[in-house]
């Protein structure tokens, strides 16, 4: 969490760009693409001012598909040397909140085999008893 806040203080970001790098880290994390969108950001880390300027070259044809405002924010965020490695911080929380999600349900899952299974035990007992009543009379 410090280190968060440390990384927030050397980078200007408003809370709406935080909220869009949360939404791109979830769906990223959603489609368990964390580990390659890490690598490859990791990787060109170092052209990440590059790779803004070249998001304003080719900011016409691509505001078809992505909202302007939602691309500038992203392009601002690029601008930054600190930018990538927010992210990042951003979408390793995304990943563990899934890694957390997932175990739950699984834990879920696991408890609800075992309800039905005592169910159907239960069920058996009940139908053997209500056959044995229904002899004896």
């Amino acid at each position: 969490m410090t280190e968060e806040k440390k990384t927030k203080k050397s980078i200007k970001i408003t809370e709406k760009q935080d909220a869009l790098l949360r939404k791109i880290a979830n769906a990223i994390a959603i489609r368990g693409m964390t580990a390659p969108t890490i690598f490859f950001l990791e990787s060109v880390q170092p052209l990440n001012y590059i790779a803004s300027q070249f998001m304003a070259y080719v900011e016409p044809f691509l505001t078809f598909v992505i909202p302007r405002e939602e691309y500038n924010d992203i392009q601002q965020i690029l601008e930054q040397r600190k930018g990538i490695d927010y992210f990042l911080t951003i979408l390793e929380d995304e990943e563990f909140k899934k890694q957390q999600h997932d175990k739950q349900v699984k834990q879920d899952i696991k408890n609800i085999k075992k309800m039905e299974k005592v169910a159907a035990e239960e069920r058996k007992k009940l139908m053997e008893k209500l056959k044995k009543e229904k002899e004896q009379k």
